[in-house]
């Protein structure tokens, strides 16, 4: 259990089978710590000094994130506030709490994702991009064409090319004119450094205009404490460590992940999720798809990532493809089956 307020409830601890159990961060009389302690359960504290929710039951909401968020002043928000926390050299307790935040965090995923039947699609690319470039159009399709074929479309949840995605899953079952409308809206504030207050406005805007979403997903990290809130995600599965949300948002895409034109970043998700694909860690290889020729076919990672595939007789998932509709076509063909036994990201948090 995790972050509840027993204090109340009106259970026989006495009695319950708590043997193994975990209270994290549950508020209980002091009585009842004593009797589930002495049943067998561990009983993890509330961490209320730390600056943030260490113990988390769900996944974040664009609302929680942006609690205390004043017009104009991006660093009013929930998210800012954590984001200048981990700025600063933690202390032992701050650690762990850290720690702590992402383990649940992870739980959270888990639980999200056995309840969707959907399959993921990873969409990775750059966070530098700007609204209203021609990658960021392509990008908004594809979000809504992945996400009007079933899909659960996921990204790294920050801004450029993994907003564009999110914007479009967001937008799938709105009118077709609604997606072009919103880039077009969104294209008065291209630029989050160079206008953070008009970038969000803008995108809340949005927000308010078409408020009947499509679910989709959003992973990003407190690692990159300069990039605003993604608004149009509508989970936000946020973490402390970088490299473990860098690998988890990998190991869900087990419908696909898709490479939109990205820097470095990309370039190491590209290798991250072909050492999953070498190494078949969770159960199956998924599809690599690179969206746009001029961009991939000639890159000498694509060329490395094609003659690894090939050693191991998986160089048929290795595609590059020039439009969104591609995309959504290889994926039908290529994408495996779901193990139906366990998320991938089991082994991190149970």
């Amino acid at each position: 259990m995790v972050a509840l307020d027993l204090r109340d409830a009106a259970v026989a601890w006495d009695e319950a089978d708590v043997d193994g159990a975990t209270f994290a961060g549950c508020r209980l009389r002091a009585e009842d710590e004593g009797t589930v302690r002495a049943r067998g359960a561990v009983v993890l504290p509330p961490l209320d000094v730390v600056g943030f929710e260490a113990y988390r039951g769900s996944l974040y909401s664009n609302e929680q994130l942006m609690a205390g968020y004043e017009p104009g002043r991006p660093e009013t928000t929930y998210d800012a506030r954590v984001g200048a926390i981990a700025r600063t050299p933690p202390t032992a307790l701050v650690s762990l709490a850290r720690g702590l935040h992402d383990a649940c965090i992870d739980a959270a995923l888990v639980r999200f994702l056995e309840a969707t039947p959907r399959a993921v699609v990873g969409v990775m690319g750059s966070h530098a991009t700007l609204r209203g470039h021609r990658d960021y159009v392509e990008t908004a399709h594809l979000g809504r064409g992945l996400a009007r074929a079933g899909y659960l479309v996921a990204t790294g949840g920050g801004p450029g090319l993994m907003e564009a995605a999110n914007l479009g899953a967001r937008l799938a079952d709105a009118p077709d004119t609604a997606l072009a409308e919103a880039v077009a809206h969104l294209a008065r504030a291209p630029d989050y450094a160079a206008d953070p207050a008009g970038y969000l406005e803008r995108a809340r805007e949005v927000r308010a205009r078409w408020p009947a979403v499509t679910e989709n997903l959003g992973v990003p990290t407190w690692l990159y404490v300069d990039e605003p809130v993604n608004q149009f995600a509508t989970h936000l599965a946020k973490y402390f460590d970088n490299s473990i949300r860098e690998n988890g948002l990998l190991a869900i895409a087990l419908g696909g992940v898709v490479f939109t034109p990205g820097g470095s970043g990309t370039a190491q998700e590209i290798f991250t999720d072909a050492a999953q694909n070498a190494y078949t860690l969770y159960g199956v290889r998924s599809p690599m798809v690179f969206l746009g020729r001029a961009e991939f076919e000639a890159s000498p990672l694509v060329a490395g990532l094609r003659a690894l595939a090939a050693e191991d007789g998986w160089e048929h998932l290795v595609r590059v493809v020039d439009d969104s509709n591609a995309v959504i076509g290889t994926l039908r063909e290529l994408v495996p089956s779901t193990p139906t036994e366990t998320w991938p990201m089991r082994n991190r948090c149970s």
